[in-house]
């Protein structure tokens, strides 16, 4: 037995070993559980108040719900959570019994909820955010390709656009399906390298697509998040962790930006020279000459780099509303649970992107979940419903990954088809001569 194949074998059964303990943590009562229960009280947003019907300490409440308008009350069951760490608020010698008026709160939903209401409830999803989800992922996904296009030819060398697209595609299977979203990357670098002839700058080409992006999601998060703070939107649940993760963006960029200023002031001998220092590193030396030598590559054509700034902001905001909306397909408004706000996915996003990306876990699996869950639950949301958005968006990736496939076998075999073709052509015309 090959050790790359026991090395893959252990890459997915940890990676779906820690989905499936993400999905059966965040699994829940299909009834919804309460958190809190306030004898008396009024009813506020993410709160649901009505008479008690029933009450089991430890194990359910139930109780009629007093609704609006011509609606009929509507009848109510939640479980509790064991060994009494639901809490119970209530001013001397009031109790919950039934009759009485409690107010309930941190209800968390999870994911037994929506497959009871989905799978045997047969209540639709929300197709509409689905197809709106699959409609921004798609373009998003074509700006990465174009995005690498122009850096590679930013360093003269021969590539169509299409070649980007043949490439980034199977790039995307790759991303979605192998061992670390970092995969297709290698695929796309090892492709290239042999199509081309200057390979080392080929592969820098693989190396700086990444790295950009990467800074550009920190310079989105800071610019946005600056922009989202001083209009006052960073307020009420999760603001201060909001306002953490933009201050911590802005310290990056500083450092990072000072950095790249100085980078343009070192003259082309000395970068040299400090790349031949590198390559004398035990191990990783020619690794890592080989990346300073694409970042000061680059360094000397900024119009390209800025150009690619641009694009993977614009991707970055497709990949934001992505999630948004694969959230929202699932996500019920009346559960009275809370999520956050447009504003604050558009910092929290990007991390989760960051964490999904994680090698060693095929396509992001069991890390990404486990990240936005964690993300979610940092803001003060529940960690089901970050986990549910991430499974969600998931089956779009899976969907584009698929697609990128099918699309890439097509053009692969109409690529060889045209090889042919010439070199009939080529035989044809040294025979007429």
């Amino acid at each position: 037995m090959r050790k790359p194949f026991v090395i893959n074998f252990l890459k997915y059964a940890v990676a779906l070993g820690l989905m499936a303990w993400v999905i059966g943590t965040n699994w829940g009562d299909p009834r919804g559980t309460v958190g809190k229960i306030r004898v008396g009280g009024m009813a506020e947003k993410g709160t649901i108040t009505g008479k008690v019907l029933s009450y089991t300490p430890d194990q359910s409440i139930t109780i009629q719900r007093s609704s609006e308008g011509d609606d009929p009350d509507q009848q109510m069951e939640f479980a509790l959570k064991p060994h009494r760490k639901t809490i119970i608020v209530a001013a001397e010698g009031e109790t919950v019994k039934p009759g009485a008026v409690v107010t309930l709160s941190d209800i968390s939903r999870g994911l037994a909820y929506v497959w009871q209401r989905h799978v045997y409830g047969g209540e639709p999803i929300h197709a509409g955010y689905f197809l709106l989800a699959f409609a921004v992922a798609l373009p998003s996904t074509l700006l990465t390709f174009v995005r690498w296009y122009i850096l590679v030819r930013a360093v003269g060398l021969p590539f169509r656009l299409t070649d980007a697209f043949r490439l980034g595609f199977i790039g995307l299977f790759f991303n979605n399906f192998m061992p670390g979203s970092v995969g297709g990357d290698v695929i796309k670098a090892a492709v290239l390298a042999r199509e081309q002839a200057r390979r080392t700058v080929a592969v820098a080409t693989v190396l700086m697509d990444r790295a950009i992006a990467l800074w550009a999601l920190i310079w989105f998060v800071a610019l946005l998040g600056a922009g989202f703070w001083l209009r006052g939107l960073l307020v009420g649940q999760g603001a201060e962790q909001c306002r953490k993760i933009v201050t911590l963006a802005w310290t990056v960029v500083g450092v990072s930006g000072l950095g790249w200023i100085a980078l343009g002031l070192l003259p082309d001998w000395r970068a040299q020279r400090f790349a031949g220092r590198l390559e004398h590193w035990p191990k990783v030396g020619a690794a890592v000459a080989e990346l300073w030598r694409a970042v000061w590559m680059y360094r000397c054509r900024p119009r390209a780099v800025g150009g690619v700034l641009l694009l993977s902001w614009v991707g970055h905001v497709g990949f934001v509303f992505l999630f948004y909306f694969a959230m929202l397909t699932l996500w019920q408004p009346s559960s009275e649970e809370p999520i956050p706000t447009l504003a604050q996915h558009f910092l929290i996003v990007p991390i989760g992107l960051v964490i999904q990306a994680a090698p060693f876990f095929p396509g992001g699996a069991g890390i990404g979940e486990l990240g936005f869950g964690l993300l979610y639950q940092w803001l003060g949301c529940s960690e089901a419903s970050g986990v549910l958005g991430s499974l969600v968006q998931r089956v779009v990736n899976w969907t584009l990954g698929l697609l990128g496939g099918l699309i890439y076998l097509r053009m692969r075999a109409a690529l060889k088809s045209a090889l042919r073709r010439e070199e009939v052509l080529i035989l044809a015309d040294g025979g007429l001569r």
